[in-house]
C-alpha cells in the first residue's frame, strides 16, 4: 500500500510544532527541577547559617526554625528519621503527617550534645497551592511560546517550500526552470540544475530520434518509389499470377504508409490540417480487406456522416491503415467491426492472436508502435483492450475541433 504523501510544507510545520512543544515540555520539566533544587538549596543554607551562628553574632531567626540540643531533645518524628551518630550534615527530611523539614545537623564532642537546627517549611514549599496560583500565566506563556514557534514555522516554511513550488509548476508547464527562481536554496538549486541537465539530454535525445526517422524515412522513400513506379508499371499488364502480385501492391503501398508515418514523426511542430475519418476508413478498408474477403471475415463499417478530425490524410492513413491491417492478420474468422463517430474511431474483432497481447506491454509490431507515438504526437488517446470470450478493442479519440468539426 502506498503510503500517503505530504507536501514538504506540511512536513516541515509538523516537524517545527513537534520540535516546540517537544522544547516547552523538556524546559519546563528544566525549570521545575531547578527551581526544586534551588528552594532546597536556600533552606539549606538558611539552617546552615543558623547553625554555624556564633552565639554573640545577632540573628534574626525565621520563623519556624528551631534549635535542639540533643537527640533525645528532638520531637519524635524526627528522631525517627535523624540517627543519633548522624555526621555534620544538612538534611531534607519528609516525616507523615508533620510536614517538610530542613535540618543542620552539628554533632561537637567539644560543647557537648549535638545541636539540631529545624526548619519547618511545610508551607514554604506547598506545591499545589503554588502551582495553581501560577497555572494561568505558565499556560499563557506556553500557548504565547506555542504561537511565537508557529509563526516562525509558518515564515520557514513558506521561505523553504515556495521555491519547490514554483520549480514543480515550471516543469509540469513544460518550462525550464531558471537558475534565478532557487529562492537562494542549495538543494532547489541543484534540483533546477539536475532537471534542466536532464532536459537537455532529453531534447538531444529526441533531436537525434528526429534526424534518423528525418534520414531514414528519406532515404526509403527512393527505392519505395521505385517500387511504386515497378507496381504501376506492372498494373498496365498484370502478371498471371494475379495473387502474387496484390500482395506486392500491398506490400509496397503498406511501405510507403510506415515511411509516411516516420517522416511525420520527424516533423516538428503542429499541423492545422483535418481529414474525414470515413473516407479514409473505407480506403483503408478497401486496401487491405480484399486479401482477406475469401477467409470468411466480415468487414463491418457503422458510420452514418463524416466525421472530421483534427488530423492531417496521411497520418490518418497510417494509424486506421496499421489498426485494419493487424485487425485483419488477426483475425482468421467472424466480424471486424469499425465505429467511427464524432469525437473517436474504434475497431473491434473477434480475433485470438493480438487480443492475447496485454495493452501494457511492447511487442505490437513496427505498425502499432508507429500508431501509438503519432497518437501521441498530435495529441490523441489511443486503448487497446482484450474482449471476452476472445478479440480485441482499439479504440483512438482526440479533443473537439470546434462547433463545425463534425
Amino acid at each position: 500500500m502506498r503510503p500517503k504523501t505530504r507536501s514538504v510544507r506540511g512536513l516541515l510545520l509538523g516537524a517545527m510544532a513537534l520540535s516546540a512543544a517537544l522544547a516547552l515540555a523538556l524546559m519546563g520539566a528544566f525549570f521545575t527541577a531547578f527551581s526544586y533544587d534551588l528552594e532546597d538549596a536556600i533552606f539549606d543554607r538558611l539552617v546552615a547559617t543558623e547553625a554555624d551562628r556564633h552565639p554573640d553574632e545577632p540573628s534574626i531567626v525565621p520563623s519556624g526554625m528551631t534549635t535542639y540540643v540533643g537527640h533525645a531533645s528532638l520531637p519524635p518524628w524526627l528522631r525517627e528519621s535523624l540517627p543519633e551518630d548522624a555526621p555534620r550534615s544538612e538534611r531534607e527530611v519528609f516525616t507523615r503527617g508533620h510536614g517538610h523539614f530542613h535540618v543542620a545537623v552539628r554533632p561537637d564532642a567539644a560543647r557537648g550534645p549535638t545541636r539540631y537546627v529545624v526548619f519547618d517549611t511545610t508551607a514554604l514549599t506547598s506545591t499545589t497551592r503554588h502551582l495553581q496560583r501560577t497555572a494561568g500565566l505558565l499556560v499563557t506563556s506556553a500557548l504565547l511560546a506555542l504561537l511565537g514557534a508557529a509563526l516562525l514555522s509558518r515564515f520557514v516554511a513558506r521561505r523553504l517550500s515556495r521555491p519547490l513550488e514554483q520549480l514543480v509548476s515550471r516543469v509540469r508547464a513544460d518550462v525550464t526552470p531558471r537558475p534565478e527562481e532557487d529562492g537562494g536554496i542549495a538543494e532547489v538549486h541543484m534540483l533546477a540544475a539536475a532537471l534542466r541537465a536532464r532536459d537537455l539530454r532529453i531534447q538531444e535525445l529526441l533531436e537525434r530520434e528526429r534526424a534518423f526517422n528525418r534520414d531514414a524515412s528519406h532515404e526509403l522513400r527512393t527505392p519505395l518509389a521505385v517500387a511504386q513506379g515497378a507496381v504501376e508499371i506492372l498494373e498496365l499488364d498484370p502478371p498471371s499470377d494475379g495473387e502474387t502480385f496484390e500482395r506486392l501492391r500491398q506490400a509496397v503501398r503498406h511501405m510507403g504508409l510506415l515511411t509516411e508515418g516516420i517522416l511525420w514523426l520527424a516533423r516538428a511542430g503542429r499541423s492545422d490540417e483535418a481529414c474525414g475519418l470515413v473516407g479514409i476508413t473505407r480506403e483503408m478498408a478497401a486496401l487491405y480487406g480484399d486479401r482477406h474477403r475469401h477467409d470468411g471475415v466480415e468487414l463491418v463499417i457503422e458510420a452514418s456522416d463524416e466525421v472530421l478530425a483534427p488530423l492531417p490524410g496521411a497520418v490518418a492513413r497510417v494509424m486506421l491503415g496499421n489498426l485494419i491491417k493487424n485487425a485483419l492478420d488477426y483475425t482468421s474468422q467472424g466480424r471486424i467491426v469499425i465505429q467511427v463517430a464524432p469525437g473517436s474511431w474504434s475497431i473491434r474483432d473477434t480475433g485470438v492472436g493480438f487480443g492475447q497481447v496485454q495493452p501494457e506491454h511492447a511487442g505490437f509490431g513496427v505498425g502499432l508502435s508507429l500508431v501509438e507515438r503519432l497518437a501521441r504526437r498530435f495529441s490523441w488517446d489511443l486503448s487497446i483492450r482484450p474482449e471476452e470470450p476472445h478479440g480485441t478493442r482499439v479504440q483512438l479519440s482526440w479533443p473537439p475541433v470546434g462547433p463545425h468539426g463534425t
